[in-house]
């Protein structure tokens, strides 16, 4: 797992990273620029291969690595009068 968290460090556009869920074989999530997550994501999966082949061939290739965006955020709505 150490050595996902350093590739992400390593990968185009990443802000940072961090560990997530690790009492569930866990992941690492990544906050990166939009404008590279293609290309970020296409890094990770090449650097993770190299270096842990057996566990990524594990891993559905549709699963590897998931781009995700970021919901609307919390917020307070207005209450409803009765």
């Amino acid at each position: 797992m150490v050595q996902l968290y350093e590739i992400l460090l390593k990968a185009p556009g990443v802000f940072g990273a961090r560990f997530s869920g690790a009492g569930f074989r866990g992941c690492c999530l990544a906050l990166v620029d939009a404008r590279c997550a293609d290309k970020a994501a296409a890094y990770v999966k090449e650097k993770y291969r190299m270096v842990q082949p057996k566990l990524a061939n594990e891993i559905p290739e549709d699963k590897l690595v998931l781009i995700c965006e970021p919901g609307g955020s919390a917020h307070i709505r207005e209450s409803i009068q009765s």
